[in-house]
């Protein structure tokens, strides 16, 4: 019993204590979790704490970037408001550009238009006058009326010329020029009409005469009279020209010494139809004989014919003080490109030959005459200048002139037409000195340029003379661009035999001729020998042994030195070397 009661206290205890424990476990575990959870909000407190600098930072930042980028925005709206500003201007501008270029051609088109009606104005006033001033006064004083119907169009077209001279020129200008120049004709057509209306009435009137007379003598005609008597002949009235006639006399260009080429002579080819032909043929066969081949001189004439047509036709725009600048831009857009050619390089001499080329052709019809002018002048003035000092420079430029030659044949005959203005014995012809001809005067047939009143120097006018030899002689052997080779040369070596061949049959004028043939044989004399051999060594000896009795009688000075040593040396070496500078075949 004793022993139960032990046992069973003792599970009490156990029991007991067996609660006991697993209360302060659980005691123990809360307690623990408390730390935990008590920890753990310390934790979240202090990470918070340290959290918040970094979020307070990174909000800063963000409103640092979104603000930097919202500037960054603003600046590209900015830019680009002014890009779009300055793309608008320079629209603009490229619009402002192309309607005053547009502005600028269409003026140039009614100044030729206007110039044209002008010109057929004039020509059609001058020939009313010429038919007024051709008849009676009786009849005159029945065209009364249209002789102040003359005075009346004639002041209207005045008054349009003085509106144009003001600066309006357009559409409605050309189409009132039109209308009276039609005007102008009609009237023409009723003075004609009225003059054939007088003449018929002048011819019935006679007719009436002569039969009264007729019946006058027959009722006095005594037995045995003779019947046959000479019929009263009709007023005849004086008759203007025709028409034809009139406008060709008229259109005639009229031009100034200075601005045209020397004449070969006061003579010129008779054109008159009305000459015998046996005396046009006299008066050619002359010129040829004393001054150059009928030929050469046909060519010339022509030549100078196109070039005295082209200034005629600029005038109006010469003339006219709005094209100031338009015409100062012509000369810079030819100058620069023609002073800087040389054969530095290939692609040099691509840029200019380029750059003429496109800025001619850009140019409307009276522009681009005015341009080839210029150009040709400009080609020619550097033979004066550049080449006259460097022989070898002549090479580039000649290669640029046979290619604009071929590419605008127009500006072949007006360099042609220049060449023979400044050097006329590059035709060749001679022109004597008339026996009333002052030295002076003498000397600006030849070429020579005035100075303070004087002409001058000798040794100035050869070496100008010498230049524009050397660049003549220089296109004759001198090949043009690679893409050009299959057109035929412009103005080839046959042109050089024909002039020196000319050259033996004029007189030769001391120390020019003997210069001209000395510079032309050196840059020509290579090729002649190649192409015509032996002929050409006659004619070197020729000259060698013939002309040079010619020069004697007036040349004793260098040029003829030089000549005969020359010429001396060709035929004892029995070659001639190629002038230095030449620029090889394909060269661009």
């Amino acid at each position: 019993m004793l022993e139960f009661n032990s046992l069973q206290n003792l599970d009490v205890n156990a029991v007991n204590s067996s609660i006991l424990l697993r209360e302060a476990e659980e005691t123990r575990k809360r307690t623990i979790r408390q730390q935990v959870l008590e920890m753990h909000e310390k934790h979240m407190t202090v990470m918070h704490e340290c959290l918040k600098p970094i979020e307070q930072q990174c909000k800063e930042e963000k409103r640092k970037w979104l603000e930097k980028k919202r500037q960054c925005d603003v600046n590209i709206i900015l830019k680009a408001k002014e890009q779009s500003e300055l793309d608008l201007k320079e629209h603009q501008r490229q619009l402002e550009a192309l309607r005053l270029q547009t502005q600028r051609q269409l003026q140039v088109i009614s100044f030729q238009g206007i110039a044209q009606y002008q010109s057929k104005f004039r020509s059609k006033y001058e020939a009313i006058v010429n038919l007024l001033m051709s008849i009676d006064k009786a009849v005159l004083m029945s065209c009364n009326e249209y002789n102040n119907k003359l005075k009346e169009l004639i002041k209207m077209f005045e008054q349009l010329i003085n509106k144009i001279k003001g600066g309006t020129c357009g559409g409605e200008e050309l189409k009132t020029a039109d209308n009276l120049c039609k005007s102008l004709a009609a009237l023409e057509i009723g003075i004609l009409e009225a003059l054939k209306q007088e003449k018929e009435k002048q011819e019935n009137i006679a007719k009436e005469q002569q039969k009264a007379q007729s019946v006058i003598a027959a009722s006095e005609k005594e037995p045995g009279q003779d019947t046959k008597q000479e019929s009263p002949q009709p007023i005849q009235q004086s008759q203007p020209p025709p028409p034809q006639q009139q406008q060709q006399q008229q259109s005639e260009p009229q031009y100034t010494e200075a601005s045209a080429p020397t004449q070969p002579h006061k003579e010129n080819p008779p054109t008159t139809a009305s000459k015998p032909t046996n005396e046009t043929e006299t008066n050619q066969s002359n010129i040829s004989s004393q001054h150059v081949s009928q030929e050469r001189f046909e060519f010339y004439t022509k030549i100078n014919t196109f070039y005295l047509e082209k200034v005629e036709r600029v005038k109006v725009l010469q003339s006219d003080e709005s094209m100031k600048k338009y015409r100062f831009d012509c000369q810079k857009s030819i100058n620069i490109p023609v002073n800087a050619i040389s054969a530095v390089s290939p692609q040099h001499i691509q840029d200019k030959f380029d750059k003429l080329y496109s800025f001619v052709s850009s140019q409307p019809a009276l522009g681009r005459d005015y341009c080839i002018l210029l150009m040709a002048k400009k080609f020619v003035g550097q033979g004066e200048t550049t080449i006259s000092s460097n022989p070898q420079a002549a090479f580039p430029v000649a290669s640029v002139i046979v290619s604009l030659w071929k590419c605008i044949p127009e500006f072949g005959q007006l360099f042609l037409a220049y060449c023979f203005k400044e050097c006329p014995f590059l035709v060749p012809y001679f022109i004597p000195q008339k026996k009333d001809q002052s030295p002076e005067e003498y000397s600006k047939v030849l070429g020579f340029r005035m100075v303070d009143g004087q002409p001058e120097k000798q040794e100035m006018y050869l070496k100008r003379q010498a230049g524009i030899a050397r660049l003549y002689a220089a296109v004759m052997v001198t090949n043009g661009r690679k893409q050009d080779d299959g057109t035929p040369h412009p103005y080839g070596l046959e042109n050089a035999w024909r002039w020196l061949t000319n050259m033996m049959d004029i007189a030769p004028l001391p120390f020019l001729s003997a210069t001209l043939i000395m510079e032309i044989l050196q840059i020509v004399g290579s090729d002649m020998w190649t192409t015509y051999g032996k002929q050409f060594v006659k004619l070197l000896m020729y000259i060698q042994h013939h002309y040079f009795a010619k020069l004697s009688d007036g040349d004793t000075g260098g040029p003829k030195a030089r000549l005969e040593l020359l010429l001396n040396s060709f035929l004892r070496d029995g070659q001639i070397q190629k002038p230095a500078g030449m620029l090889p075949v394909g060269f661009w």
